[in-house]
């Protein structure tokens, strides 16, 4: 686990999760370092329907004021890793457009 711990929006320190900590190595990678192949993997991944109904429900009780403690890390965990997934694909589409590939 990254020693590093991180502030939630609730004000309480959490280390990192494993999962985001590797997500977040994988977002820095060069484009130059990401094959084509891989890009058109990346670019295929989604978030399954649980995962967005449980973001939809966690959005709903943000909106309304009354997420747990706990929820609230939940959906700060969803948000951490759709930005960084949102940058791999950024990196996976210039990979494809440098490789002169459609997306």
């Amino acid at each position: 686990m990254n020693p590093n711990p991180m502030v939630t929006k609730t004000g309480r320190p959490k280390l990192e999760p494993v999962g985001t900590a590797v997500l977040e190595q994988l977002a820095e990678l060069d484009a130059q370092s990401i094959s084509p192949e891989t890009a058109h993997k990346l670019l295929s991944f989604q978030f399954d329907d649980s995962h967005h109904e449980r973001v939809r429900l966690l959005s709903e009780k943000a909106q309304q004021g009354t997420l747990t403690p706990g929820e609230q890390d939940d959906l700060d965990e969803y948000i951490r890793v759709g930005t960084l997934l949102g940058i791999l694909q950024s990196r996976a589409r210039q990979v494809l457009r440098n490789a002169g590939q459609t997306l």
